[in-house]
């Protein structure tokens, strides 16, 4: 388990201290995570064992609750960081002007700091952007 706490995780949440995750983002970091535990516990989905039982079976935590912990750490460090530093100028910007027509697009700033959740109306994914030229970026 040293081997997933080390490379694994620390893989699957490379720079997730600053992510806006969707439910859809998070589905697919589970699904991850759960694909490797079960070949280290030595289990196929066709055993049809539930992931809170591998996960007890293991002594894993939850890939949502070690994002939520990474989240929380760099909030905390934002907060200690002095006024001059870039990412605190970041955090604390605000565009002049009028934003272009159309639906709001996602924004790091519409999740809470403090959990890491994203807004009730930022957790739809928006993929049909894309495919849409009147959005504009």
């Amino acid at each position: 388990m040293k081997f997933y706490k080390i490379v694994a995780r620390t893989s699957l949440l490379y720079g997730s201290e600053t992510w806006v995750t969707t439910k859809r983002d998070m589905t697919l970091l589970e699904a991850a995570e759960m694909r490797f535990l079960r070949s280290v516990a030595g289990y196929t989905r066709l055993d049809k064992i539930r992931s809170e039982v591998i996960r007890k079976e293991l002594e894993i935590s939850g890939i949502q609750d070690v994002r939520l912990k990474y989240k929380q750490n760099w909030s905390n460090h934002l907060e200690r960081m002095d006024n001059t530093r870039f990412p605190k100028h970041a955090l604390n910007y605000k565009p002049r002007g009028r934003r272009d027509r159309g639906p709001p697009r996602k924004r790091w700033q519409c999740v809470d700091a403090g959990t890491g959740q994203t807004t009730q109306s930022m957790e739809e994914d928006d993929d049909d952007d894309d495919d849409d030229p009147s959005v504009h970026a």
